[in-house]
């Protein structure tokens, strides 16, 4: 799921409205927008998606890519889409376990 900053959309000057709760300013959404309930909070599907997230469990602009553009077939061909999504996903989940594999050999807490 992607979290998005509606600030600065609506009709009304929302200037003076910024919630005291917001961590990053408007338009950096994070988690503190969903546990505040934050009227100004909107989201997306995020589907065929790889990420990784920091302590806060946010995902950074640099640290995602999500199956889409350059990915897509030319032209486009719904049922080549279907393969090559079944081949993105299976390569996302084998570089996850090769992520895992090298972490634990790079930090050698394998040694233990």
């Amino acid at each position: 799921m992607e979290l998005h900053c509606l600030h600065g959309l609506g009709e009304t000057e929302e200037k003076d409205n910024v919630p005291t709760f917001c961590k990053y300013g408007v338009h950096k959404p994070g988690y503190h927008c969903l546990a505040n309930d934050c009227q100004f909070a909107g989201h997306a599907p995020a589907p065929h998606e790889i990420a990784y997230s920091h302590e806060d469990g946010e995902v950074g602009h640099d640290a995602w890519i999500g199956f889409g553009g350059d990915m897509e077939p030319e032209p486009y061909n719904e049922n080549a889409v279907t393969m090559l999504k079944d081949t993105w996903k299976k390569v996302c989940k084998e570089k996850v376990h090769d992520a895992y594999d090298e972490y634990m050999l790079k930090s050698k807490l394998n040694d233990k």
